[in-house]
């Protein structure tokens, strides 16, 4: 099967696209406009196109061949935290189903998949019940910090631009998510002693590079967090704060992961006197500008 991740904006306006494909588009609102944009130009091009929303009854649902309906509501944080779990599980869910349908993966491999995504939830819990104490101390202790990096590799690359997004929207600094690989290439020699960086090495193929970038850091004097899985042992015995989590399939490590990330987010906000649900919309500066970005009924 021939599948390609892209953003919305480089669909519907640069990007190569094959006539009769299948196109998802994930907008929690379901009015976000390029999002729709995206899935017309798919349309167009004689694909069938499945609309992943919050909102059953918005237009995305006329834009799109069929919804999937996410979650058990709308978010009702700004930060939009829930939806983007919620919209990584149905995608998660809905690449199964089309393996098995195309035969294009093993049976037992498929099977394993849907019953530790059936632990996921208990798996969650655990997750945020002994990693928010410490992120509030992380975050209380790093909250007058200048820099916050995030590295991680394969599906954790993705975790680590949101946990960057997610500072910069609720603690309005400086924040930037990198694949492992492309900090060590350069990036890395802006990290000091007012540095704060999270590396994400849940993936075992890359632990070495992973290692290399926390010796790296440490070196430097910034305060390094290694999000690992339970157990490990290279990475532990040379990080000050480690994470441990419990053991889970591979592919579903990234939806564990993003939880601590969340909560040190959070409590950075707090930390530094902002409420993390509201963003900087409170303000009337703020929210004009927001309205030249996303003028009203497009996002």
């Amino acid at each position: 099967m021939r599948f390609q991740c892209v953003q919305a904006l480089e669909l519907s306006n640069h990007s190569q696209l094959a006539e009769k494909n299948a196109t998802f588009g994930v907008s929690h609102s379901g009015i976000t406009k390029t999002t729709l944009e995206a899935l017309r130009r798919a349309k167009s091009r004689d694909g069938y196109t499945v609309g992943i929303t919050h909102f059953g009854q918005s237009p995305i649902n006329q834009v799109a061949d069929q919804i999937v309906v996410a979650g058990n509501g709308p978010d009702k944080s700004r930060c939009h935290t829930k939806c983007y779990l919620t919209g990584a599980l149905a995608l998660t869910e809905i690449g199964i189903d089309l393996l098995d349908q195309r035969q294009a993966a093993q049976p037992k491999r498929l099977q394993r998949l849907r019953e530790e995504l059936l632990r996921l939830p208990q798996l969650a819990k655990n997750v945020l019940d002994s990693t928010e104490s410490v992120m509030s101390d992380l975050a209380e202790k790093n909250a007058g910090k200048g820099t916050f990096y995030f590295a991680g590799t394969n599906g954790s690359y993705p975790n680590a631009l949101e946990a960057a997004l997610k500072i910069m929207e609720t603690s309005y600094i400086p924040a930037q998510g990198f694949e492992t690989e492309q900090i060590l290439h350069g990036p890395w020699v802006s990290l000091d002693s007012e540095s704060v960086l999270f590396v994400l090495a849940t993936e075992e193929r890359a632990i070495e590079r992973s290692l290399d970038l926390v010796k790296a850091a440490t070196s430097l004097g910034s305060t390094v967090v290694a999000i690992v899985k339970e157990g490990e042992r290279e990475i532990s015995q040379v990080c000050r704060n480690v994470i441990g989590l419990p053991e889970v399939d591979n592919q579903l490590y990234p939806f564990l992961s993003v939880i601590p990330l969340y909560l040190f987010a959070y409590y950075m906000s707090v930390r530094r006197g902002y409420n993390p649900d509201y963003l900087r919309y409170l303000t009337p500066e703020y929210w004009n500008a927001r309205t030249i970005i996303f003028p009203p009924g497009t996002h």
